[in-house]
C-alpha cells in the first residue's frame, strides 16, 4: 500500500512507535470505546464534530477545535458528522521539557476553537511535523518537539485568553474543585459527605451549587467518572467483574453489577461481550 498522504502508516510491517506519532483519522463517522493511554493525545479538528468524553467531562468538538489529552484520563468520542477528520498527534511526556505549560495543560484539557488564522497556523504546523518525519533532515527531531512546542504554547495561550474576561465567582470555584476532587478520589469516595467534607462546605451547599453552576447533580458526575472507568476496565483489561468491582471499592461483585446496569443498561458481562463482538 502506498505511504499515507498524511500521517505515519500503523499499518505498515516496517512501523515502530517513537516518541512522536503523527495520524490523520479516516474521516467515517465512528463511536469509540472508552480508552486510556499513557502518552499525551493532541488533536485538531479539520471538519466535522464530536461529543468527546474526558474522565467525567463531556466537550462538544467542532472545526477548528484544538485539544490537548493528558496520559491517564479515560476518553471515548461520538462523531457527529458523517465525516468527521482530525489530525493527531501522540507523544511521551519527556519530549516537551517546559513543565509549567504541561502542568497547566494537565490541569485544563478543554478544548480551544480557533480563529482562523491561528487555526491556519496550527495546521500548517502538524503538516510541517509530517513533513520533517517523512524527509528526516539533519536533526529532525529536535525541529519536530519545537514545532510541538509551538502548538502546545498556542493552545495554552487561547486557553488563557478564554479565562481572562471571566470574574470567577464562588460557585465557580466550588463547581471546579469539586471536579478535580472527583477525579482524585472517585475510586475511594462515593457520597456528596465525602466531598463536601473536604471541600469543607455542607453537602446542600455543594449540591445546590453543582446543580446550578454545572446543570447536573453531583451525584451525575461521581457515578459518571466511575462508570467511565468501569468502561475502560471491561473493555482494556482482562479483569474479573469481581476484581473490577473490588478495584472501584465496591461491596462485592453484585453491588458493582447493580449499578453499572442501573446506569448503562446492561450487565458489566454483558456490556464487554457486546463491544468486543463490535469490535
Amino acid at each position: 500500500m502506498p505511504e499515507p498522504k498524511f500521517g505515519m502508516d500503523v499499518l505498515s510491517n516496517e512501523f515502530n512507535a517513537r516518541d512522536i506519532v503523527i495520524l490523520q483519522n479516516n474521516g467515517t463517522k465512528q463511536t469509540g470505546t472508552p480508552a486510556r493511554f499513557n502518552f499525551y493525545t493532541l488533536l485538531l479538528c479539520l471538519h466535522g464534530g464530536t461529543i468527546r468524553n474526558v474522565n467525567q467531562h463531556t466537550y462538544t468538538v467542532t472545526e477548528s477545535t484544538l485539544q490537548l489529552l493528558p496520559p491517564g484520563t479515560v476518553h471515548s468520542f461520538e462523531d457527529t458528522f458523517e465525516h468527521s477528520e482530525y489530525y493527531v498527534l501522540l507523544f511521551n511526556g519527556s519530549v516537551i521539557k517546559l513543565q509549567e505549560m504541561m502542568d497547566f495543560h494537565n490541569k485544563n484539557f478543554n478544548p480551544v476553537e480557533l480563529n482562523p488564522n491561528l487555526f491556519s497556523k496550527v495546521k500548517e504546523l502538524y503538516e510541517e511535523i509530517d513533513y520533517e518525519f517523512k524527509n528526516q533532515r539533519h536533526n529532525f527531531m529536535q525541529y519536530v518537539k519545537i514545532l510541538i512546542s509551538q502548538i502546545l504554547l498556542i493552545l495554552q495561550r487561547e486557553k488563557l485568553k478564554q479565562g481572562v474576561h471571566i470574574n470567577k465567582t464562588r460557585g465557580d470555584v466550588i463547581a471546579s474543585n469539586f471536579l478535580e476532587l472527583v477525579e482524585e478520589n472517585f475510586i475511594t469516595l462515593k457520597s456528596i459527605s465525602d466531598y463536601a467534607k473536604i471541600a469543607e462546605i455542607t453537602p446542600k451547599h455543594l449540591s445546590e451549587t453543582i446543580k446550578e453552576k454545572l446543570g447536573k447533580s453531583a451525584i451525575y458526575f461521581i457515578h459518571k467518572r466511575i462508570i467511565k472507568e468501569s468502561e475502560y476496565l471491561l473493555v482494556h483489561t482482562k479483569m474479573s467483574i469481581n476484581a473490577i468491582g473490588s478495584y472501584l471499592n465496591f461491596r462485592d461483585a453484585s453491588q458493582f453489577s447493580r449499578f453499572f446496569k442501573k446506569h448503562k443498561g446492561v450487565s458489566p458481562r454483558e456490556y464487554r461481550i457486546n463491544v468486543v463482538i463490535k469490535n
